[in-house]
């Protein structure tokens, strides 16, 4: 009777320590990854999520004083951060990752755009079946420097499960994911003080420049100008120019021979402009009525089309 008593006791026992267990709230960072002079991790909301809801999560990178890393548009030199999610379960699509505004400094005479201290990149993703698991696992390359220059190799791995409740939310990276996806640049020219009111290429000594005509634009120093297209990057500190119109300025940017324009008819291409402290990103598309090389027009796509074609 004694045994039987001690037996009930322990399962009990037990079956209360599983359920405690299964409440106990999930992980919602990984481990940090890495050694000196930088480590990182992932970070998220909530190890849950409700829906197809979009879900917010962040990479983050510390740094030790000194050292920096880069933009995805580095600058003279750099190895910009890659991420890749293609070994991630259940994810709908390739998330997408948010590039905060960089630092544009010199060191050791190049022009870079980096970011020192620390970085968080917000990510957004949404789950392909919302009633199961989550795996998010990252593979990520970067390199930081100071007076060398360091490549990193890292891998983070972490679980969200669909709640079957309200959502808990980790405050503290929620309001880091919130900050850093605050400092990315706007869409909106109102809130900017920029607009872009016109983008055409022309043809000079068979290159081809992007001129991308601006309002509100600083003329007394240069703005970092990227485009991002099919199959191309370009970027630099360009001055603006005069024009016609005392309102507007113009950039203009080289991107290659006239083949490199021909292709790009029809697709759609990332404009981003750093200008001090104002940072302007716009998706535009090249118009399909064009039909010479030089003079071909572009125009604003909508809001829900951020990403230029591959």
């Amino acid at each position: 009777m004694i045994r039987a008593r001690a037996l009930i006791v322990a399962f009990l026992f037990l079956n209360s320590a599983a359920l405690a267990g299964a409440g106990e709230p999930r992980p919602t960072s990984t481990a940090w990854s890495g050694k000196s002079p930088a480590v990182s991790r992932v970070i998220l909301e909530s190890s849950e999520f409700a829906g197809e809801s979009a879900v917010r999560a962040g990479v983050q990178i510390k740094l030790d004083e000194g050292w920096w890393t880069y933009w995805r548009a580095p600058g003279a030199s750099g190895m910009p951060p890659m991420f890749d999610w293609s070994g991630s379960e259940n994810v709908a699509g390739e998330p997408e990752t948010i590039w905060p505004v960089p630092l544009r400094a010199v060191e050791y005479g190049e022009s870079l755009n980096l970011y020192r201290d620390e970085v968080v990149f917000p990510i957004e993703f949404r789950p392909a079946d919302p009633k199961k698991p989550v795996k998010l696992r990252l593979k990520m390359a970067y390199g930081v420097c100071r007076n060398i220059c360091v490549p990193s190799l890292v891998e983070h791995e972490i679980v969200l499960k669909p709640a079957r409740g309200a959502l808990h939310t980790d405050e503290a990276n929620a309001k880091l994911i919130a900050a850093y996806s605050g400092r990315r640049p706007s869409h909106d020219p109102f809130t900017t003080g920029l607009e872009i009111a016109e983008v055409r290429t022309t043809i000079d000594d068979a290159k081809a420049n992007l001129v991308i005509r601006m309002r509100g634009l600083n003329a007394r120093r240069a703005a970092l100008v990227l485009v991002e297209g099919p199959d191309f990057i370009r970027a630099a500190e360009i001055t603006p120019r005069r024009t016609d119109d005392a309102r507007v300025k113009a950039l203009r940017l080289k991107i290659g021979g006239t083949p490199k324009v021909r292709a790009l008819a029809g697709k759609r291409i990332r404009i981003t402009v750093i200008d001090g402290n104002r940072a302007l990103e716009q998706v535009w598309v090249v118009g399909a009525q064009g039909s010479s090389v030089a003079g071909i027009g572009l125009t604003p796509v909508s809001r829900g089309a951020e990403r230029p074609e591959p």
